[in-house]
């Protein structure tokens, strides 16, 4: 706990909850945290509580409501690298963000959403060169 109250790598709102319980173990009171940090009494007693309650986990944030996802991202993902081993529309040498989204049915957004998190990078697409020469192998182990 007392390394997460220190740390400087950690997230801001998460290092200021464990100076919270910290300060609770050290025999301060809630006014008087509330005081020092800044903060509502209210927000003290929230974090002591959710401390007490669940441990260390307690002090992360809990997952918020949202609007629901349009797209499945592992169906989504599939249909992309499957996209993805088909040759590009005629006119066009690769694939891009707009027509891959197009050829799929779905947003630009939600393509690049998913080409970002899987590190795809269509742009560095990687292709080897196959030599017609019947003696390539021979030759390439000598080189």
């Amino acid at each position: 706990m007392e390394r997460l109250g220190s740390s400087r790598t950690e997230q801001a709102r998460l290092v200021e909850r464990a100076k919270v319980v910290l300060g609770r173990q050290a025999g301060e009171r809630n006014d008087q945290i509330a005081a020092r940090m800044k903060l509502q009494a209210n927000t003290v007693v929230m974090w002591r509580k959710r401390f007490m309650e669940g441990g260390i986990a307690a002090l992360h944030d809990r997952a918020r409501s949202g609007k629901p996802p349009i797209y499945d991202a592992s169906d989504l993902r599939d249909r992309i690298r499957k996209q993805l081993e088909l040759t590009p529309p005629e006119g066009l040498s690769s694939w891009d963000g707009r027509t891959l989204a197009q050829a799929l049915g779905v947003s630009d957004d939600a393509i690049w959403r998913i080409l970002r998190k899987e590190g795809i990078q269509l742009r560095r697409m990687r292709s080897w060169c196959v030599s017609t020469d019947p003696e390539f192998a021979a030759k390439a182990a000598d080189g």
